[in-house]
C-alpha cells in the first residue's frame, strides 16, 4: 500500500523523513560478506497500533534468500523493543523471500490482491449511495468488522476505530458495506468490508468509484482471500488486478506483570522443601546434573 500511494519508500527523501524519531520507525542495514553488496530494510511501528509492519527490503535480487534471515530476525526484535506485540509483511507469493520469512517464524494469515480502478465511473443514476459515516456509527462497523473478518485476521490487524476516514452503505438501517481510504500523494488506497448479501455488488462498486471521478491520480482497491467474491464484479468494470501478495504476521512474546495476592500463609505453616542436593542424590545424579 505505501508503495502505491505514497511512492518509492526508498527515495532519499522518504529514508530522511522516517530518520525522524516520531515515525516509530528502525532501519538498518546489513553487510553481507559473501555478496559483497548492503542490504536494507526497515519497520515501521505507529504508535496506535499494536502491530508493526515492514515497509521495504532492497535490493531484492539476491542468489539466496536466506541470507536475508538475519536481517528479517533482527528488525524483528526491534520491532518488539518498540512495542509491537506482532511483526507484519506482505511478500509476493512468488517472491523467494516468501520462503525467507516463513523460516524467521512469520506465518500467512491471508491473501491479497491490489486492483486498480477505472479513473471514471459511468455517469448513470446508481441505486446504492455510500455517505460518511456519524459519530454514532461507530460501534456499528466495529461490530460489522468483527462479524464478518475472519479471527485469524482479527488476531493479526485487530479493529481501530481512531480518525479513519470512511464511507458507509446501509439498507433499511444495517450495515452492508464500509471502505476504509487511505490517500498519499501518489494515489488512492480503499480497503473494502462488503456484506456477501449485498445483491448489486456492481451497481455498489460503480458507485464507490465516482466518488472519485475526476481524481487525477490512481485510485486502488484491496481485495482479501475472504472478499475474493468481489473479484469478478471488478473484473466486469474494466479494473486492473496486481500479483497476489501473502499477508504474513510473526507474533511476539510482550512481557506482561501481574499482581499476585499475599495468601495470608506464614513461612511455619508452609511445606519444607526438599533440598537439592538429597533430591539430586536419591535420583542417582551429582549436583552438575550427570550420573
Amino acid at each position: 500500500m505505501d508503495y502505491l500511494i505514497r511512492g518509492n519508500p526508498i527515495r532519499l527523501t522518504e529514508l530522511v523523513s522516517h530518520l525522524n524519531t516520531s515515525k516509530y520507525g528502525y532501519t538498518a542495514v546489513l553487510d553481507h560478506t559473501e555478496s559483497n553488496r548492503k542490504y536494507f530494510s526497515q519497520v515501521i511501528h505507529p504508535p496506535e497500533k499494536r502491530s508493526a509492519y515492514f515497509t521495504f527490503l532492497t535490493p531484492d535480487h539476491f542468489t539466496n534468500p536466506n541470507s536475508m534471515l538475519a536481517l528479517v530476525d533482527y528488525l524483528s526484535y526491534q520491532a518488539g523493543e518498540l512495542g509491537a506485540q506482532n511483526v507484519l509483511a506482505e511478500v509476493e507469493e512468488s517472491h523467494p523471500l516468501f520462503e525467507t520469512f516463513r523460516r524467521a517464524g512469520f506465518s500467512v494469515f491471508s491473501w491479497e490482491s491490489v486492483w486498480r480502478l477505472p479513473q471514471n465511473s459511468p455517469d448513470e443514476e446508481s441505486a446504492t449511495k455510500w455517505h460518511i459515516p456519524t459519530v454514532t456509527d461507530g460501534n456499528t462497523v466495529r461490530s460489522f468488522y468483527q462479524t464478518l473478518v475472519p479471527p485469524l485476521v482479527q488476531n493479526a490487524e485487530p479493529f481501530v476505530n481512531g480518525a479513519a476516514q470512511r464511507l458507509l452503505y446501509k439498507t433499511d438501517g444495517e450495515t452492508q458495506a464500509y471502505v476504509e481510504i487511505v490517500k498519499g500523494r501518489s494515489g488512492t488506497y480503499l480497503i473494502p468490508l462488503i456484506h456477501p448479501s449485498v445483491e448489486d455488488v456492481h451497481a455498489l462498486i460503480r458507485d464507490l468509484i465516482s466518488h472519485f471521478n475526476g481524481t487525477k491520480k490512481p485510485v486502488y482497491m484491496q481485495v482479501r482471500s475472504y472478499q475474493a467474491w468481489l473479484s469478478e464484479a471488478l473484473g466486469d468494470l474494466r479494473a486492473e488486478p496486481s500479483p497476489r501478495f501473502a499477508l504474513m504476521v510473526k507474533h511476539l512474546a510482550v512481557a506482561q506483570w501481574k499482581a499476585v495476592r499475599e495468601t495470608g500463609i506464614s513461612l511455619s505453616e508452609k511445606s519444607p522443601a526438599t533440598p537439592l542436593v538429597t533430591n539430586c542424590a536419591d535420583q542417582g545424579l551429582t549436583s552438575d546434573g550427570l550420573k
